[in-house]
């Protein structure tokens, strides 16, 4: 059984996407193999529900109001506390508490920060660079090995894992990477293709998909 797939101009954004993805995924599983009570942790705290991105903006902004009133009533009372301390210590302390505590709310009611580009995305950026200018080649899967044009090629027994995402076969493999676009299959379809890597990986790669 062969399997041909000639190599197209690789669309920029789905490339970055998800191939930044499949690194980030990559990372974590081999974390998880050397820390799992850590990531047993981590696992815990993710279960927990997290609100819709619309009830957190309006908790946002209610919480900025809240340490807004609270702040403003810390400040009125500590004024004349601070005037005559002894006589009123109680009120001097609400107010301090007051203040606190809407600092504390007025912060809480920050909205989050856009995510920064990470790592993994920098990787997958300098990965892209070497692929967008690639001359077009042709990838030969055959029953014994994977063939990367005419000068390279992987052993299935030298594969570390391949992620399966929307549009990408990513290959991981002696600390390598490479990536094929489903479309660049001329050969057969990707349902087959898919179904003859899962049936080479066996005992010696994981195969695993990637939403």
């Amino acid at each position: 059984m062969e399997f041909v797939f000639v190599l197209s101009n690789y669309d920029e954004a789905s490339f970055k996407e998800q191939v930044s993805k499949a690194l980030e995924k990559r990372t974590e599983l081999v974390s998880r193999n050397e820390y799992p009570k850590m990531w047993k942790f981590v696992d815990k705290m993710n279960s927990k529900e997290k609100a819709p991105e619309e009830v957190l903006k309006k908790r946002y902004v209610r919480y900025r109001i809240y340490g807004i009133i609270l702040i403003f009533l810390g400040f009125f009372l500590l004024i004349p506390s601070v005037v005559k301390i002894k006589e009123m210590l109680i009120p001097l302390i609400w107010s301090i508490f007051s203040i606190s505590l809407g600092l504390y709310y007025f912060r809480y009611g920050k909205k989050p920060k856009k995510v920064k580009e990470t790592s993994f995305d920098k990787a997958t950026a300098k990965l892209f660079n070497g692929y967008k200018d690639m001359p077009s080649a042709k990838i030969i899967i055959t029953e014994d090995k994977i063939q990367l044009g005419e000068n390279s090629r992987i052993e299935y027994s030298d594969i570390e894992r391949i992620f399966i995402t929307e549009d990408l076969f990513i290959i991981i493999w002696n600390e390598r990477i490479a990536v094929i676009q489903k479309k660049d299959l001329l050969s057969s379809n990707i349902e087959e293709f898919t179904d003859f890597i899962r049936s080479k990986s066996q005992d010696l790669f994981e195969v695993m998909n990637i939403n």
